[in-house]
């Protein structure tokens, strides 16, 4: 028998010991997260609420804290689940030398600290110096980040066909910036009355139409929360925990830190009050609440933009950098259906994209912007929510 070269057994050997751990490992894996799921499900179904801290909104009960509590440790090992303690960011602080002084002047009236959102606030949004309202948000080649619109017209003759099919006369999209997809809307349908609308804008009392929204929501100032406590930031800007600024904020399970987008309810409350008849139509990225808070997201999805360069850090370039959340569609659907909006489609953009407007795509001669709306990260993170109030 020809025997094999020494180091393809050695290679072999190792492979089938890693296949032969990983079959050993997986069902204890899956059991424990079957065990993780039916503890939620026969709480959340079979038990009665007794007023216990909640989770997500949800009154949990005695019995899920009990069963749960037998699988904890189990959790922290497959996991890594551990206590969150706030992060220590390596880099100086770096960014607009007048906003800095202003945060760190705002901290100083509120006893040494803001929370995180009020942070976010300022750094995005300061009248004078904000990142967006001071004209230093950059899109494109030689911006800080892409989106749908950077593309070309393409995005906008698609979403012109939708509102034409649905017969809308009036649409009111927010975070438009430069009005870029306002003019390819147009350019599609000239006969709508498009109006855009950013950040403290005074808005029409009564809109029939649709409300329209693209990267808007992931940009609004978020809580972060780490387990049971707040993230606070400091004049020198570190972050602190301390006790929940709003009673809607949930506790998170041990070893969870996570953001939560209260604005982007408070603005769904407040579009639903003003429509009095059409859609809204939100595009951004995000996850469903199972997804958003799995375990590989334990962490959180605070990112930020620099010259096309991702990070985590959003104490440097402040005042010159995007900070963006991911958006947790599922509390979206909720709210809206308690504010009378009926849940229409929840999708990817690729296919809403396909569906809406192969028409269009199959027309274009250029195939790179198709490629990049449809088959890139935009086609698969970001996702399409349409709302409808009669």
């Amino acid at each position: 028998m020809r025997a094999l070269p020494p180091q393809k057994w050695r290679h072999e050997d190792r492979t089938s010991r890693k296949r032969k751990s990983d079959q050993h490992q997986q069902p204890d894996r899956d059991i424990l997260l079957q065990l993780f799921h039916s503890c939620c499900a026969l709480c959340f179904t079979r038990s009665r609420p007794t007023g216990n801290p909640d989770f997500l909104g949800v009154k949990l009960c005695d019995k899920f804290h009990k069963e749960i509590s037998e699988v904890k440790s189990l959790l922290q090992v497959l996991f890594g689940f551990r206590p969150r303690k706030p992060l220590r960011y390596r880099r100086r602080v770096t960014g607009n030398p007048a906003l800095i002084e202003e945060i760190r002047r705002e901290a100083a009236r509120n006893g040494g600290r803001i929370t995180f959102e009020r942070f976010m606030e300022l750094a995005l949004y300061h009248p004078q110096h904000g990142y967006y309202t001071s004209g230093k948000a950059r899109l494109g080649k030689s911006g800080d980040f892409f989106t749908s619109v950077s593309v070309g017209p393409l995005f906008g003759r698609i979403l012109a066909r939708q509102f034409q099919q649905w017969g809308v006369d009036e649409v009111v999209e927010f975070g438009g910036h430069r009005g870029q997809l306002r003019q390819d809307v147009l350019a599609a349908a000239p006969e709508l009355r498009y109006r855009v609308a950013e950040v403290g804008d005074e808005l029409p009392e009564k809109i029939t139409g649709c409300v329209f929204s693209n990267e808007f929501l992931d940009a609004l100032p978020v809580h972060r929360v780490c387990g049971d406590r707040e993230v606070y930031v400091t004049g020198d800007f570190e972050e602190t925990l301390g006790p929940m600024s709003d009673n809607r904020l949930p506790r998170l399970p041990e070893g969870y830190r996570s953001e939560f987008n209260l604005r982007a309810l408070d603005w769904l409350e407040d579009v639903a009050r003003r429509l009095q008849r059409g859609y809204v139509l939100t595009i951004d990225y995000g996850f469903e609440r199972e997804e958003y808070f799995a375990p590989h997201h334990k962490d959180g999805h605070l990112q930020c933009y620099y010259r096309h360069t991702k990070s985590g850090n959003p104490y440097e370039h402040i005042g010159e950098q995007d900070i963006t959340a991911h958006v947790e569609f599922t509390s979206l659907i909720e709210h809206g259906k308690k504010l009378g909006l009926e849940p229409v489609l929840f999708t990817t953009q690729e296919r809403y994209l396909m569906k809406i407007g192969e028409a269009e795509i199959l027309q274009t001669p250029d195939r790179k912007p198709a490629h990049q709306l449809l088959h890139s990260t935009m086609g698969r993170a970001f996702k399409v929510l349409i709302q409808r109030k009669s």
